[in-house]
C-alpha cells in the first residue's frame, strides 16, 4: 500500500513538474520583443490581422498568431559602383546612355520612411522591406536615371557630370519615386547622386583642358602682374618728370638759389651749364674736363 501512494506522488511530482516546463515554453513562445525603432505587425497563422504593436516587449498567442517587426526609421537604398557599400555586394550602379553615345555609371541612394501607423498595411502590399526595395525603388530609379541620361550629353554645358546635369537627374528620379509611392505606406525624404562616373577616354580628356585651362590662368595672371610693373614705371616716370618740372620752376622763381649752388660749384672746381631761363641743366667736375 505504501509503495502505490509513493508511486502517486512521485507521478504528481512528474506531472508538476511538466505542467511547470510546459508553462515556462509557453511563456517564453508567448513573448515577442519589437525591436526600437520598428513597428510589430500581428499574424494569425501567417495572415496579417491589422493589429500592430509598438516596440518594446509583447505577448501573442504561441503557435497561432507571430509577429513581423517593420522598420519604421529611415532607411537607404544605395545602387553604387563601389563594391560592397550598396544593397549589393557586387557593384551595382546604373549604367546610362548619354546622346553622345557613351556610357557613364551613375551612383544613387535613395532615402525614405515607412509610416509607422500604416505598417500593416505595408506588410500586405509588400511582404518586407528588402521586396519593396527589389520591386519598386530599382527599377524606379533604374529606368529614370536611363531615361533622362539618353538627354544629357556626355560633356560640355549642361552634360550629364556637371552640376545641372547632377541635378536633373536628381529631381526627376525622386519626382519618379514620389509617383510611384502614392497611395503607399512609404515616404520618399531624399534622392541623391553620389557619383558620375565617365569613361576613362573622357576622363583623361576633361583633366587635359582643366590643366590647360589652368595654365592659361597661370600666364594671364603673369601677363596682368607685368602690366601692373610696367604702370608702376610709367607712374614713377610721371612722377620724376613733373618733380623735375616743379624744381625748374622752384629755380626759375627763386634766381638766388641759383646763384649760391653757382658760387659753390666753382668753389669745388665744377663748371655749371645754364639754360636760358637760369635753370641748372648739367655739370662737370674738372677732372671730366682735363680727361678730356
Amino acid at each position: 500500500m505504501a509503495n502505490q501512494v509513493s508511486a502517486k506522488a512521485k507521478a504528481g511530482v512528474v506531472g508538476g513538474g511538466l505542467l511547470v516546463v510546459l508553462a515556462l515554453i509557453g511563456g517564453v513562445l508567448a513573448y515577442h520583443q519589437v525591436p526600437e525603432g520598428h513597428e510589430g505587425v500581428e499574424k494569425n497563422w501567417g495572415a496579417v490581422t491589422g493589429n500592430t504593436l509598438d516596440s518594446g516587449a509583447n505577448w501573442v498567442v504561441p503557435v497561432m498568431q507571430s509577429v513581423q517587426a517593420v522598420e519604421t526609421r529611415p532607411r537607404t537604398y544605395t545602387m553604387t559602383n563601389s563594391a560592397g557599400e550598396g544593397a549589393r555586394q557586387d557593384t551595382d550602379a546604373v549604367t546610362v546612355k548619354t546622346v553622345n553615345g557613351s556610357s557613364v555609371d551613375v551612383s544613387i541612394t535613395v532615402r525614405y520612411t515607412i509610416n509607422d501607423e500604416e505598417a500593416d498595411q505595408f506588410v500586405s502590399d509588400w511582404n518586407n522591406e528588402r521586396q519593396m526595395e527589389r520591386r519598386l525603388i530599382r527599377p524606379t530609379v533604374k529606368n529614370n536615371l536611363q531615361d533622362e541620361g539618353s538627354s544629357l550629353t556626355t560633356t560640355g554645358a549642361g552634360s550629364i557630370y556637371t552640376n545641372e546635369g547632377r541635378e536633373a537627374l536628381r529631381a526627376t528620379t525622386q519626382t519618379a519615386l514620389e509617383k510611384e509611392v502614392a497611395g503607399e505606406p512609404i515616404t520618399i525624404e531624399r534622392v541623391q547622386i553620389r557619383a558620375i562616373d565617365l569613361p576613362d577616354s573622357i576622363d583623361q580628356t576633361l583633366d587635359e583642358k582643366e590643366q590647360a585651362k589652368q595654365q592659361v590662368e597661370v600666364e594671364m595672371e603673369k601677363v596682368k602682374q607685368e602690366e601692373a610693373r610696367a604702370e608702376q614705371k610709367i607712374v614713377q616716370a610721371e612722377a620724376d618728370a613733373e618733380a623735375i618740372e616743379i624744381q625748374g620752376e622752384a629755380l626759375k622763381q627763386n634766381p638766388i638759389v641759383l646763384e649760391e649752388r653757382y658760387i659753390e660749384a666753382l668753389k669745388e672746381g665744377e663748371t655749371i651749364y645754364v639754360g636760358e631761363e637760369g635753370v641748372a641743366l648739367t655739370r662737370e667736375t674738372d677732372e671730366d674736363e682735363s680727361g678730356e
